[in-house]
């Protein structure tokens, strides 16, 4: 699971925007299928913690764009 949200944060830094929304989708697919119990922070949330300044990074770098709001995405 980790190397599958690594790669998943990898590519969203990718210049194609298909790739940013597949791999957006692929993280709030891992994160909403582990948070069905609420026992603990779901591994998932913990695996991308590292990642939080870049992924803000990222977002705040992007032009306003569909993207951004990725709810049109689901």
């Amino acid at each position: 699971m980790k190397e599958k949200l690594d790669l998943c944060f990898e590519r969203l830094k990718d210049i194609e925007e298909a790739q940013r929304v597949y791999a957006l989708s692929e993280i709030k697919k891992e994160i909403a299928g582990a948070t069905s119990t609420m026992t603990s922070v779901p591994k998932p949330l913990k695996f991308l913690s590292i990642h939080y300044p870049a992924m803000k990074e990222i977002y705040n770098a992007l032009p306003h764009s569909d993207f951004k709001v990725f709810d049109n995405y689901q």
